[in-house]
């Protein structure tokens, strides 16, 4: 997560780590939660940087994630959780 903050005219750019955690009914972040039933999609843009962005589209939403490597596998996890709560 990336907050930018301008103090006495000087712009502070600060990056700190967080995770998703997938959970049998949800997927949360530091400050949010979204249940399967309010996710419509996950998304993946891959970057020419050491990142890429990681989207989740919810009913509440489009929540970006920048991460370092390709969330693929996590992904399908979360699609084949969705799918078995229909």
């Amino acid at each position: 997560m990336i907050t930018r903050k301008i103090e006495w005219e000087e712009q502070h750019i600060i990056e700190h780590e967080s995770f998703l955690h997938l959970y049998p009914q949800k997927l949360t972040d530091d400050s949010n939660e979204f249940y399967f039933h309010e996710i419509l999609d996950l998304s993946y843009k891959e970057s020419q940087r050491s990142f890429g962005l990681l989207y989740v589209h919810t009913t509440r939403g489009l929540y970006p994630y920048k991460v370092r490597e390709n969330p693929i596998e996590f992904i399908k996890m979360v699609e084949e959780k969705i799918k078995g709560m229909m």
